[in-house]
């Protein structure tokens, strides 16, 4: 079977992942855990995934706390 990029694959000591780019000479995987990993394609073995990507949640920033809202928010304790 011929993997290409965009296949979910299993590495032995690095788990699931996504091919993102894939050339005669390397093979870049980015894995479930966060990381990005760039392999020898002849080297690596690798196995097709049938482990569903994880659901990427979007980031989100804290609201910082200014000098104004911090005086509203004491005025509304009172």
């Amino acid at each position: 079977m011929a993997l290409r990029t965009g296949d979910r694959v299993l590495q032995e000591n690095y788990g699931v992942g996504e091919i993102i780019d894939m050339s005669a000479a390397y093979v870049t995987i980015s894995f479930d855990d966060g990381s990005t990993r760039k392999f020898v394609t002849s080297r690596v073995s690798l196995q097709p995934s049938s482990t569903p990507a994880p659901v990427k949640t979007k980031a989100t920033r804290a609201k910082r706390a200014t000098k104004k809202t911090a005086a509203v928010d004491k005025g509304a304790d009172s």
